[in-house]
């Protein structure tokens, strides 16, 4: 169903790329990217203050300023807006973005929640925001764990979800995430010339199937480490882009904007806005421009710096931040025990596992495989661009040649040592990357960024000046018209399609309809009886204001999983565990374990102990009562409950 709100949007972002496409004057897919960093600006700042509904009338203000624009502009330029607008809506490279971005949000609307980590985080976090209108207050974040994972993708998936404000559709998130991805990829497609519809098919088709040559998790769930991967990716190809006119200072403004929001979809993306920055500073080498470089450098350590600054006031933290802190300050962490483990494990994974999980009918490329294919091309685009063709052309002279070259292999290897470190440091008690296939699964989902990233990046170097090899006079003459035009997006295509994952691709935009409704039974299957019962007693709490809980668990076995399913549940309420014999728990004890949760509210399951012995004292009205939702009162150091009526 189509409501009001979306097409008030859908108008909103049409003209708004229109509009960017004139003033940098460059096309269609490439306004595309920039206008979708400003969005998640714009999104921010209102998610800052706790009004994202505004971006509604942000929607109608920019279609009135379009309007308004149009009707004082001369006659004369009028004209001339027009006629760019309508050779840009009418360009392949538009036609082809239009194509594949309306198949893929439609075909993803119907998916559901099921990885670990969207029900750990990025699924509770998103939903939350949907239901408060934008961050949660003081200690009032849903992943309690997971506090200051940064939210540019959140965002956009929140976007996604306005457009039914009627509910909250999952499948509307993952629209969301994979229209974020893509949108940065959609620059490649851009020196895409005629009107084959053969070959916009197959670029569309080869677009959404690149990531799947070296990740699989994006394809099922909200992998942010994709996400960058494509943000990075496209980040390198536009320091590339320095040989056209385009309009006023668009090539600072849209590397700035990019590694402005690379550092706001994952903790780690600081380290990728540092590689590019390093990749910048080479590539242009002395005669970079200082301003552009300043405020290219500048714009992600504003934002980056502007998140963590709002995380230390709203006291939201992440247990692997905490954790690393503790390694860089303290020595309460040594170097895994298992670092040979670790170590062979790694190797092991490295050398000899396939990067698909499922065999492919063509190539299956190991990590080492990848890494050295990779190199590969930079070397053939190196070798290619060493002799200028007669027309001129050259796909990557000696000097960009080599400092490519050099930055992809020592990119590289710096990125899967920073892997192995992460696994015998921060993630050294996750012994399940000890075995080959964990580790494999680890090496693929953290190393997107490079390997990802990089393949995007030379996606686009090899359509942008490729075609040179197919346009050589000494040539033309022997080589059909079709492959001069169309040879360079056919090696594209040709080369993803012997390398990329078909069942995961296939999988994450329409075969994930078959087991659908078995994930969501197993979904449900994880809430069991006095799960079900916490998330009876806190609905009185509503949806429309953020809280945190602390749920008081029987100390018998641990529910670390359940709890995970249950907040999700729960969410936008914020739910923090505790697992507590009560026969045995002090009282004075117990307070103070429910003060250090910063909670508002008390919520202890049905239990055969004697919850009165530890409560009672502290009970406002009558005996204790397990089963019941109690608001916590905490005044001078005196902590009071009281029955929430039902």
């Amino acid at each position: 169903m189509i409501y009001g709100v979306t097409i008030l949007h859908i108008i909103a972002v049409f003209a708004s790329i229109l509009f960017l496409a004139y003033l940098f004057r460059v096309s269609l897919v490439e306004a595309m990217p920039v206008f979708t960093c400003l969005l998640i600006f714009v999104l921010y700042a209102l998610a800052m203050v706790g009004r994202l509904s505004w971006i509604d009338g942000i929607a109608a203000a920019a279609i009135v300023s379009f309007g308004i624009m149009l009707a004082v502009m001369r006659r004369e330029r009028r004209k001339h807006f027009g006629k760019v607008c309508l050779d840009n809506v009418t360009q392949p490279s538009f036609l082809t973005a239009v194509f594949l971005l309306t198949v893929v949000v439609v075909c993803t609307s119907g998916k559901a929640v099921t990885w670990w980590d969207d029900i750990n985080f990025w699924a509770a976090d998103v939903k939350a925001l949907y239901f408060l209108d934008g961050f949660a207050g003081k200690y009032a974040n849903v992943a309690s764990e997971f506090g200051d994972y940064p939210p540019a993708a959140q965002l956009m998936k929140w976007w996604f979800l306005h457009l039914n404000p009627r509910e909250y559709q999952e499948g509307l998130a993952f629209a969301g995430y994979y229209a974020l991805n893509l949108v940065f990829m959609l620059p490649l497609l851009r020196g895409l010339k005629g009107r084959n519809a053969a070959v916009m098919a197959g670029m569309a088709a080869a677009l959404w199937f690149l990531p799947s040559i070296a990740e699989v998790y994006g394809y099922d769930g909200f992998c942010a480490d994709l996400t960058m991967a494509c943000i990075y990716g496209s980040f390198l190809y536009a320091v590339t882009d320095t040989g056209r006119e385009t309009g006023i200072h668009f090539y600072d403004v849209r590397l700035a904007l990019y590694l402005g929001i690379l550092v706001l979809v994952k903790s780690i993306g600081f380290v990728w806005a540092l590689f590019g920055l390093v990749f910048l500073l080479a590539y242009r080498g002395r005669g970079s421009r200082r301003p552009g470089l300043a405020v290219t450098a500048a714009v992600p350590v504003l934002t980056g710096g502007s998140w963590l600054a709002f995380c230390l006031l709203m006291r939201r933290v992440t247990k692997t931040t905490a954790t690393a802190v503790k390694y860089m300050t303290t020595d309460e962490y040594g170097i895994s025990g298992y670092t040979g483990e670790f170590a062979g494990a790694f190797l092991k994974a490295f050398v000899g596992s396939p990067l698909h999980k499922e065999k492919s009918p063509a190539i299956d490329l190991t990590p080492l495989g990848l890494y050295l294919c990779v190199c590969a091309i930079v070397v053939l685009f190196y070798r290619a661009g060493g002799k200028k063709s007669s027309a001129g052309h050259a796909l990557l002279p000696r000097r960009e040649g080599r400092i490519i070259l050099w930055f992809t292999v020592v990119s590289g290897v710096l990125f899967y040592g920073i892997i192995f470190l992460a696994h015998i440091t921060i993630f050294a008690m996750e012994t399940q990357y000890l075995e080959p296939a964990g580790m494999i699964s680890s090496i693929e989902r953290y190393g997107a960024p490079f390997t990802v990233g990089t393949l995007l990046f030379l996606g686009g170097v090899w359509l942008e000046r490729g075609g040179s090899l197919f346009q050589r006079e000494d040539q033309r003459e022997k080589m059909p018209v079709f492959l001069q035009k169309y040879g360079a997006y056919l090696c594209f295509i040709l080369f993803v399609a012997l390398t990329a994952g078909y069942r995961v691709g296939y999988h994450g935009l329409i075969g994930y309809r078959d087991t659908v409704e078995e994930k969501l039974a197993e979904r449900a299957d994880m809430i069991g009886q006095d799960e079900a019962q916490f998330l009876d007693a806190v609905r009185i709490l509503g949806r429309d204001s953020g809280t945190r809980v602390c749920y008081i668990r029987r100390g018998d076995v641990p529910r670390w999983v359940n709890n995970s399913y249950t907040a999700y549940e729960a969410s936008p309420v914020s739910v923090v565990y505790r697992s507590v014999n009560l026969d045995d728990a002090p009282a004075d004890w117990m307070v103070q374990e429910i003060r250090a949760t910063h909670a508002a509210y008390l919520y202890a399951e049905e239990t055969d102990a004697d919850a009165g012995a530890v409560f009672d004292g502290i009970t406002a009205d009558g005996a204790f009562r397990c089963g019941v939702l109690y608001q916590i009162a905490d005044d001078e150091g005196r902590m009071k409950l009281t029955q929430v009526s039902q």
